[in-house]
């Protein structure tokens, strides 16, 4: 408890300065095209920021029965994503494909800890998409589970990464030199919550980019509304 009171106390502190820099930038009253942009982007960093501060926060606490694993519609969680993504990044998102052709539409899963690691699948995939190299969503059956899988043409992970996510677990954040666009805290943030979930987490290297695959157990409970 000591231990994760005191993860607590490091989360408050560390989103203070950046609640206050949130602040400050949409205060920023600038004109032109160019201090608008500027505005944008410190509002984003400050905002994805805060979110990595709450999901290390929430690494300390997962046995806790706050996560609840329980049947999740992983299309719309997805969806959410594509949604906040879109809000963050505007066009930029439009150069991603998304297809789902999973027939089971539920995953056992916590539907927080599942945005989380989809939504930093798909950060890292973004900062490497263009018209040209649009990266890619698929939702899919897999072996008795539901894979989601993000598929970028950035440059390669490098090999001592993707060994440990095929151990499915990174064991500590460490920089992605050959992926300035990656976040190492991100990785590390979705290995943490997709063992919690029992879900498998796996890399393949491609000579052009990284898909970041994430396999969930099928939940066979069926929806009353039909529409999921």
């Amino acid at each position: 408890m000591m231990e994760v009171d005191g993860a607590s106390v490091v989360s408050r502190e560390l989103k203070r300065p950046l609640l206050e820099l949130r602040q400050l930038a949409l205060g920023f009253d600038g004109n032109g095209d160019d201090d608008e942009r500027i505005r944008a982007e410190m509002v984003n960093v400050a905002e994805r920021a805060m979110r990595q501060v709450d999901d290390l926060s929430r690494i300390g606490r997962l046995n806790e029965r706050e996560y609840r694993l329980e049947p999740v519609a992983v299309r719309a969680v997805c969806d959410d994503c594509l949604m906040e993504l879109s809000r963050m990044f505007g066009n930029k998102t439009c150069e991603m494909t998304v297809k789902y052709s999973n027939r089971h539409r539920l995953v056992i899963a916590n539907k927080e800890l599942l945005k989380s690691v989809i939504y930093n699948f798909l950060l890292d995939a973004t900062h490497y998409a263009s018209v040209d190299t649009k990266a890619e969503l698929k939702v899919k059956e897999s072996n008795r589970s539901v894979a989601v899988e993000v598929r970028d043409f950035g440059p390669a992970l490098p090999v001592d990464v993707w060994k440990e996510m095929r151990e499915n677990l990174i064991r500590e954040p460490s920089d992605i030199v050959m992926r300035p666009g990656s976040s190492a805290v991100g990785l590390y943030i979705a290995s943490r919550f997709s063992r919690f979930m029992n879900a498998e987490i796996r890399a393949v290297r491609h000579i052009d980019g990284t898909s970041f695959v994430l396999k969930l157990p099928i939940s066979r409970q069926k929806s009353i509304w039909g529409i999921l």
